[in-house]
Order: C-alpha cells, then structure tokens, then sequence
C-alpha cells in the first residue's frame, strides 16, 4: 500500500535556543517519510541565521498564508496558541512539543518527537476538538489574526471613559453595556496555573 504524503506546517519559538536538536529530529523523521515541510518565516529565520541550522523544506510562509494537513508547534503553551491563532478556520491538528516546563496544549514531550509523528503516519491518534473565537469589529474580521484558541481581551484606549460593547454570538445580539472591557474564553480558557 502507497504512504500517503504528507504536508506539515512548523511553528516555533524563536527565542528559545535548545530547540536545535528536536526539530532537526523533525525534519530529518519527515524527509525520510517524504513528507512536504513549510515553516513559519520567522521561526525559519531564526534556525537558520541566529542557530546556522541547515535544513531543506519545501518553503517558507507568513501570516496564515499556508495550507497542511497538520500543524507542529515547538515551544510551550503559548506558541501553541500562537499557532492556533494562525491555523484559525483551517481545521488543522496542531502537535504541541513542549520545549519549556510545562504543557498542558503542547503535551508531546521532545523525546517522544518521533514516536508521535510514527502515530501519525500509523493512524493511531486520537484529535482533541477545541472551539475557537473569531473576532470581528463592525462585521469585519480584525487584521492579523482573528482566531483564538483559549480566550479574547477586548479592551478601552484610554483611562477616561468606558466602551459600549454590543456581544453577537452567530449574528444575534446578545447583549449591549458599557464597560471598561470585555474578555470572552471558550472552554480552553487560559493556561497558566492549570494544575
């Protein structure tokens, strides 16, 4: 039986320098698999010019300008979310490596790398659906990115005064009030201090 191929789109951490080693596992697990590797500009940037890392990948992409059949984030909760941000509507699975501490979205320890792509490739997974938040202002969806994964901060400008904030859930409103500001969370909610 033919392996399908693959396309997978790499998220990073720029900041963290001990990622080196783990996504060279990744890239040299899915060369050998054949599989079509993009990733995130500034993470590329930043393994090849600041780490001098080599690496052959079918491309580079920024923003949400990209299309896979899975996601990898290297880095912590925080890069996961980041990604999810930039997956947005896709309906992309995203593995979380988790290169810091702790992880409860990006729960795929760097020594484990392999053993969760060979899954992948396998069949034997299991996806966890999240909802995600799509901002709009006005009708329009916000620039940058939209999408939130855990929760959305709508904030004042200034001290002064309050904001009215009219909240429409599928185009119906649901309520309208000042206030200095707004947070909305899906069932995700923050990740710090999760225990």
């Amino acid at each position: 039986m033919a392996q399908r191929l693959l396309k997978f789109a790499i998220f990073g951490n720029e900041y963290q320098i001990k990622k080196a080693i783990p996504i060279q596992k990744v890239l040299s697990y899915l060369s050998e698999k054949q599989a079509e590797v993009y990733m995130d500009r500034m993470f590329y940037d930043f393994l090849t010019q600041e780490q001098r890392l080599e690496m052959e990948i079918a491309g580079v992409f920024d923003g949400m300008d990209f299309q896979a059949d899975y996601a990898i984030s290297m880095g912590g909760d925080g890069t996961f979310l980041k990604a999810a941000s930039r997956v947005g509507a896709k309906q992309i699975p995203i593995i979380g490596v988790n290169m810091g501490r702790m992880g409860f979205l990006a729960d795929v320890l760097p020594s484990e790398i392999e053993s969760a792509l060979n899954s992948i490739y396998l069949g034997e997974y299991k996806i966890e659906n999240h909802t995600v938040i799509q901002v709009e202002a006005n009708g329009e969806p916000i620039t940058g990115y939209p999408y939130a994964l855990n929760d959305i901060a709508v904030l004042k400008r200034d001290i002064a005064s309050m904001i009215t904030i009219r909240t429409h859930i599928d185009g119906e409103l649901l309520v309208a009030y000042q206030a200095d500001g707004l947070i909305i969370a899906t069932p995700t909610g923050p990740t710090k201090g999760k225990n």
